[in-house]
């Protein structure tokens, strides 16, 4: 957690938000890449090791957004100037957790869509809602819990135990709901307007 900064001391605020910003970044770029390497291989077992890689990573994308709740604090301490460069710190931030969020989910939805499953028509959006309420709860698992994605292949049962424990949760729970319908919003909107803007070129065409 970033510390409580000086007052007017931009730089050391800014600073100090880097390792955050850095690591979550990272963190937040590794579904992209398992995403699109589900996409691209065709061979079983591949698919499935990148498919696991890729959801135990994906709630890292929207997590980012979480990461809001640092900003009151700092914002208290900065003059106008800071608070100006405090704000697009932020701003770019939070865009890359969305359009990371937006564009790790395209490679699943892109990959059913390829394959025979997609004569189903209602699994697809079924499945994606499934996964982004996947991704609330693995939010809260992330915020609340303190679990890192790493942690599922290195201590599971203290995973179990945190997931049982939003389970058994009401609180946790209805946080969990928020994040997923959230989630659920902001992608089916995107896809919606995707799918508008895909028209809009065919017809130009």
């Amino acid at each position: 957690m970033p510390e409580q900064p000086a007052e007017g001391d931009l730089m050391s605020v800014l600073l100090e938000n880097m390792p955050m910003i850095g690591l979550n970044s990272f963190l937040a770029l590794i579904p992209i890449l398992f995403g699109w390497l589900m996409l691209k291989t065709r061979q079983t077992l591949l698919q499935v090791a990148f498919a696991l890689m890729w959801i135990s990573f994906l709630p890292n994308t929207l997590y980012i957004l979480t990461d809001l709740r640092y900003l009151p604090e700092q914002w208290t301490a900065m003059n106008h100037f800071g608070k100006m460069a405090l704000a697009l710190q932020y701003l770019i931030y939070e865009l890359l957790g969305l359009s990371s969020f937006l564009l790790a989910l395209y490679p699943m939805e892109k990959t059913l869509a390829l394959s025979h499953w997609r004569e189903h028509k209602l699994l697809l959006p079924f499945l994606l809602i499934i996964v982004n309420f996947f991704i609330g709860f693995g939010m809260v698992l992330g915020r609340v819990q303190r679990i890192n994605s790493w942690d599922i292949f290195i201590d599971a049962p203290k995973v179990i135990q945190a997931s049982l424990d939003i389970l058994s949760s009401v609180d946790l729970l209805l946080l969990v709901v928020f994040f997923g319908v959230f989630a659920n919003a902001l992608y089916f909107v995107f896809r919606k307007y995707r799918g508008v803007s895909a028209a809009l070129v065919s017809k130009s065409r």
